[in-house]
């Protein structure tokens, strides 16, 4: 083989040579960017694993705090139950006639009523009135126009039946006739209602009826 020859073949398989490497080089290149992006992928997926994480920790801390709010309220509720169910309250009702058309509804009691709801029913008579609080010992007085009217009338007729009756001329002669007369009974139905509460907040009630009851005092 010639000089010349020789260089040829040693340059061929150094470019051979070199080719082989510089395609080993790819390929590793190629294998390593493949790692790192599933590398890549795979942080990136822990990133979102260890996200989700923490919103669930996050979503159960706030469970866990929402479930004591409610404990708390469940049991102040209960407490509240509690102290109403021994509440001591001092007030009661007397209710009746003030004067002829004037309804008198008093707290005998020594505590005072809140939320105050009264209905008085005297007939076909309805008189209401609402009140943030009556005091022990304060009367509200209640108009009642109508029954005024029908105890003015009741009380003329009570009048012309007392009235002197002119003596009879027949048989019975002697005798008076007004003593003959017999007594008016007038009676009326009367309900009372009385709406409250304690200072603690309990609803009561008083609710009375009365079917032979008055017009006046």
């Amino acid at each position: 083989m010639t000089p010349d020859e020789v260089v040829a073949a040693a340059t061929v398989a150094g470019v051979i040579v070199a080719a082989l490497f510089g395609i080993s080089g790819f390929v590793v290149g190629l294998v390593g960017l493949n790692h790192a992006n599933k590398a890549k992928e795979a942080a990136a997926g822990a990133n979102f694993i260890a996200k989700d994480a923490n919103s669930i920790a996050k979503g159960a801390n706030t469970l866990s705090t929402e479930a004591n709010t409610i404990a708390r309220e469940a049991n102040d509720i209960a407490r509240a139950g509690e102290v109403r169910a021994t509440e001591q309250h001092d007030v009661t009702w007397d209710c009746d006639w003030k004067a002829p058309g004037m309804y008198a509804v008093r707290n005998e009691g020594k505590q005072s009523a809140y939320k105050v709801w009264i209905q008085i029913t005297v007939g076909n008579e309805i008189e209401e009135a609402s009140l943030e609080v009556i005091e022990g010992g304060q009367t509200v007085l209640l108009e009642m126009p109508k029954s005024k009217l029908i105890w003015e009338a009741e009380h003329r007729d009570e009048e012309e039946r007392r009235r002197p009756k002119p003596r009879s001329t027949g048989l019975l002669g002697a005798i008076d006739i007004r003593n003959l007369s017999v007594p008016a009974f007038n009676y009326h139905y009367v309900r009372d209602r009385v709406l409250w509460r304690t200072e603690l907040g309990t609803p009561r009630e008083h609710d009375k009826g009365y079917p032979i009851g008055t017009v006046g005092p």
